[in-house]
């Protein structure tokens, strides 16, 4: 019986997935810095509180795909006129994204955070905790193609690039744990949180 064994040696292929790793973690970062802002106001609670009096509310729909199926949620978004709290500044024809619809004159709690201007309770630190796991677990990867060259087409298996790890023994368990760590504090923000 003759076995034929896959040829992943080459230098072009270990290139691919090197490539494939630096874009991984190029990604990470850039999300990673957009995202830790964010959570940073959310955490601290940062922005001014005002109150929006809804002169229109209009609905629309958003589609989420799944792995087996498609679903649509319901959406509103009202417009009017914003003022601080404490009188300090006020905003005309602001659009805010709510649960429900509103009447006209109706009162609603909205925040001003820089540019953008969200309900209370859109202010989910969660959501932007889960994406920031999510960047540790693409270093983890990106860090794994980037040494290995896992990640090419006719690059090596899973199995044969983690042999391929320098020092097996302590990166194989550093970049498993962090890319399990991520995963796993991505599932408990998003869900818990």
């Amino acid at each position: 019986m003759t076995t034929v064994q896959r040829r992943y040696s080459s230098s072009e292929s270990l290139w691919m997935g090197r490539l494939v790793g630096l874009g991984l973690l190029l990604a990470a970062t850039l999300v990673a810095t957009v995202t830790i802002p964010e959570l940073r106001s959310e955490l601290a609670g940062e922005g001014t509180e005002g109150t929006l009096t809804v002169s229109s509310c209009e609905a629309h729909t958003k589609s989420h795909y799944g792995t087996h199926r498609r679903s649509t949620e319901l959406q509103f978004s009202c417009t009017g006129n914003w003022t601080a709290q404490h009188g300090e500044s006020s905003f005309r024809n602001i659009e805010v994204d709510t649960s429900s619809r509103f009447e006209t004159e109706s009162k609603i709690p909205v925040v001003q955070v820089d540019d953008s201007f969200e309900q209370p309770q859109d202010r989910d630190p969660g959501d932007d905790a889960a994406i920031l796991a999510l960047c540790l677990a693409m270093l983890a990867a990106g860090v794994h193609c980037l040494l290995t060259g896992f990640g090419s087409r006719n690059g090596p298996d899973f199995t044969a690039s983690w042999q391929r790890l320098p020092s097996p023994s302590v990166t194989g368990p550093l970049v498993g744990g962090l890319f399990t760590l991520g995963v796993l504090a991505a599932l408990v923000c998003a869900f818990a949180l």
